[in-house]
């Protein structure tokens, strides 16, 4: 029953409708208002989905990836414009030389969905985007020691298989970048949940290969 209802969250509506109800989009809207930015910045969004909080960005230059080819035709159908662009790919170092170097690349509940391996290479590459005084942002589904019996029901139930402690998310993102910090935030959803917010800056390993 549970995988039938993780399934539905393929279908387009349903999922931004859930985003929604569960408040999970005053998440996204946090990590966004951490950023702080601006018109003319240029930001990467890898793992954008429907990308339904476009609308609270202000004038960038945006990239989306994402692998759900449903997912990027919602985007491209609701918010394609000359200065938003949406790709059906997974994000690589193929496109490092295709974008203008990023002031934010944003990982958005995508970390706890890829292996220790993919999430290495992912965040060397997030890192190799950047422009001077770039940052990345990620935010994700967590256990933690303080969490209740439902966040931590939910934390076991998500559809991401890498569920993982704060600090086994901070141990990865110090492999690429040498400022690191980040909070638990257990009071955004309507439901008890925990998620770890990260903020990565400084780049190092960027010459490393892929």
């Amino acid at each position: 029953m549970l995988a039938a209802a993780k399934n539905l969250l393929g279908h387009v509506s349903l999922y931004v409708a859930l985003q929604r109800g569960l408040g999970a989009d005053r998440l996204r809207y946090r990590c966004l208002d951490e950023l702080g930015l601006a018109d003319g910045d240029t930001v990467i969004d890898v793992g954008c989905g429907p990308a339904y909080y476009f609308e609270r960005l202000p004038q960038v230059r945006y990239y989306g990836f994402d692998t759900s080819a449903r997912y990027i035709e919602y985007a491209r159908q609701r918010w394609g414009s000359d200065r938003a662009e949406f790709r059906c790919e997974v994000f690589g170092e193929q496109h490092l030389a295709q974008i203008p170097p990023a002031n934010a690349v944003l990982l958005l509940g995508l970390l706890h969905h890829l292996s220790d391996e993919d999430s290495r290479h992912l965040l060397r590459v997030a890192g190799q985007a950047l422009a001077p005084g770039g940052r990345v942002i990620a935010v994700d589904t967590c256990f933690e020691p303080r969490q209740g019996r439902v966040s931590r029901w939910m934390s076991e139930n998500d559809r991401g298989e890498h569920v993982r402690e704060p600090e086994g998310f901070v141990a990865l993102a110090r492999e690429s970048f040498a400022d690191v910090d980040g909070e638990i935030i257990d009071d955004a959803t309507r439901i008890p949940s925990s998620f770890w917010l990260m903020r990565m800056r400084d780049p190092v390993l960027t010459n490393q290969p892929g």
